[in-house]
């Protein structure tokens, strides 16, 4: 499933200490730059736009997705998710390939449909201050996007998008992904992996030390 890797590393992301901050040397800060434009918040005060191909195909075949899903096909395989598909290499390719296709599916719903409707479906940083509130607002930005005129709403593109990749996968899947209820599980963990990436996101330029803008 898309983003299983987040739910495993986001705890040892908020579980460091400012001892370990300190007694580690940080990394580069063209590195931080770098993690911080391919994963981190798009800047509250920036301008909603659609034109975003090249995002688009980076949210598809670029490094994180790449990366992110192997990791989420090594995550499957050591739970044995879905059990029909058993061990060994070529399960785990089964299930490489099926988050490869997953993700492909809802960034080509998501995209096509923010493009139609005019939704920039990036994530934005919250404008507030508090952790509760800047939480809240990572959270409920897993189902909503920006509008031309800087407004939020409900996500059609987003949600859609997920809807259409837990359906397709019912396809490529085993039986205990098929039906609609077996449907509505596989996206539900879907947006829960995002809601929990959304939050990740919020918090990187605090954790390196970076002003959010």
């Amino acid at each position: 499933m898309r983003l299983l890797f987040v739910l495993a590393l986001a705890p040892a992301v908020f579980a460091q200490t400012a001892a370990d901050r300190v007694a580690t040397p940080p990394p580069h800060p063209d590195a931080i730059d770098d993690l911080l434009k391919m994963v981190g918040p798009v800047p509250a005060s920036e301008a909603p736009h659609t034109e975003r191909f090249g995002e688009f195909a980076l949210a598809t075949v670029g490094p994180v997705p790449i990366l992110g899903e192997a990791a989420g096909a090594g995550i499957s395989q050591w739970m044995n998710s879905p059990e029909e598909w058993g061990q060994g290499w070529r399960a785990f390719g089964k299930r490489y390939a099926s988050n490869l296709a997953y993700n492909g599916v809802r960034q080509v719903f998501a995209y096509g449909g923010s493009v139609i409707l005019r939704e920039d479906t990036r994530y934005f940083a919250s404008s507030q201050s508090g952790a509760w509130r800047r939480t809240r607002h990572a959270l409920v930005s897993t189902f909503t996007a920006r509008t031309m005129d800087g407004h939020d709403r409900f996500s059609i593109s987003n949600t859609g998008g997920v809807i259409a990749a837990a359906s397709a996968s019912s396809v490529w899947g085993p039986d205990s992904w098929k039906g609609p209820g077996n449907i509505a599980i596989n996206a539900g963990l879907s947006f829960a992996s995002t809601a929990a990436f959304n939050v990740v996101r919020e918090f990187l330029p605090d954790i390196f030390g970076r002003r959010r803008k």
